[in-house]
């Protein structure tokens, strides 16, 4: 099983992506450069509900940073 699909069948992450659209109005997408792994993709979204906004980590800055040049253009 692909890890997309992995992702799809969790029940706990449906349940957090809901919760997170539901607090904020946005999503937030599993991204292979920003998580380690589908339990580190969980975490985030545990906590940013928990929260209550979208968290930027330092990861996830270092991933938007590679494509910066090519996103700007």
């Amino acid at each position: 099983m692909k890890i997309l699909d992995r992702i799809a069948a969790d029940e706990e992450i449906s349940q957090l992506k809901k919760e997170l659209k539901k607090k904020t109005g946005q999503s937030l997408g599993f991204n292979y450069d920003c998580y380690t792994g589908i339990e580190d993709y969980k975490e985030h979204l545990r906590m940013c509900v928990k929260a209550g906004k979208i968290i930027v980590r330092p990861q996830d800055e270092k991933a938007r940073n590679r494509f910066a040049s090519v996103i700007k253009k």
